[in-house]
């Protein structure tokens, strides 16, 4: 149980616990017909953010007292989706940042402001299922305000669902979105066009995805208990593509100072086959 201390909107509140904490409580309804003083049941509650730092705390309360109740609503709506969709907790950033974007699209919009990104066909590759509910959103935004929204405002959407699906910074994640889209030219231009409907395409994104994540964490794998025989098996076999891998490779070597170990390439080397036959 929480008790209201002050009301921002039908689904958010500022209130205390047991224990006299304060809170931000976000719960659809939350608030309806409700008033200070009033105990809130757990199971109204959907989200709450605390924070022992009272300027985070207020600068919480501030962001949701400016933003309106349907942002909210919407941005409840989206992160449950991405939520069900990537089978991955979203960090607590995005439950402040996207209302108040969405609020502030709209409010762009009606003053004319078209804001460019450039990044749009290399999200929708990179990540399709999060463009494919941000672009849900911008469908549902175009509805409640009688607006229409140019394509990249999708991308600006997925952005915010990609960086709180990974914890990054929206900074970190474009560069992620632009070294794949590189490393998949790379490929095409070595290789052939490749089919970004296929399975095969599907799996080496995901991989790439991940293979990223490890070189911007630092994480390296360890190569001495894999298959010898096997990486000089698959790079004989595969030669192409091994070529294609190792040029990936040096790339990420020149940019990152990160070493490719051999088992990263191996694997680099099956996925880019497979997109290859």
């Amino acid at each position: 149980m929480i008790k209201i201390v002050k009301v921002l909107n039908n689904n958010a509140i500022v209130a205390e616990d047991i224990r006299k904490n304060t809170l931000v409580a976000l719960g659809a309804g939350i608030a309806f017909r409700q008033k200070v003083g009033d105990w809130i049941a757990d199971s109204k509650i959907e989200k709450t953010f605390f924070s022992e730092d009272e300027k985070t705390a207020t600068s919480i309360i501030d962001a949701f007292s400016q933003v309106r109740a349907e942002y909210i609503e919407l941005s409840d709506r989206v992160i449950s989706e991405a939520e069900t969709s990537s089978g991955k907790k979203l960090s607590d950033d995005i439950y402040v940042s996207l209302p108040d974007h969405l609020q502030f699209a709209v409010q762009r919009i009606k003053d004319g402001m078209q804001i460019q990104n450039r990044l749009t066909f290399e999200t929708m590759q990179t990540y399709p299922d999060e463009f494919r509910i941000a672009q849900k959103a911008v469908e549902e935004l175009s509805r409640m305000s009688g607006l229409k929204f140019p394509d990249d405002e999708a991308t600006n959407i997925a952005m915010h669902i990609i960086t709180a699906e990974e914890g990054d910074s929206l900074a970190n994640t474009e560069e992620t979105i632009k070294l794949i889209n590189e490393i998949m030219q790379i490929i095409q231009e070595m290789l052939h066009e490749l089919d970004n409907k296929s399975v095969a395409y599907y799996r080496l994104m995901t991989h790439l995805k991940f293979f990223i994540q490890r070189i911007k964490k630092g994480q390296r794998q360890n190569d001495k208990d894999f298959d010898r025989d096997l990486y000089e098996m698959v790079a004989q076999k595969y030669h192409a593509e091994y070529i294609v891998a190792q040029r990936i490779a040096g790339i990420i070597y020149g940019r990152y100072n990160y070493q490719v170990g051999d088992e990263e390439v191996m694997f680099l080397t099956i996925h880019i086959h497979r997109v290859n036959v």
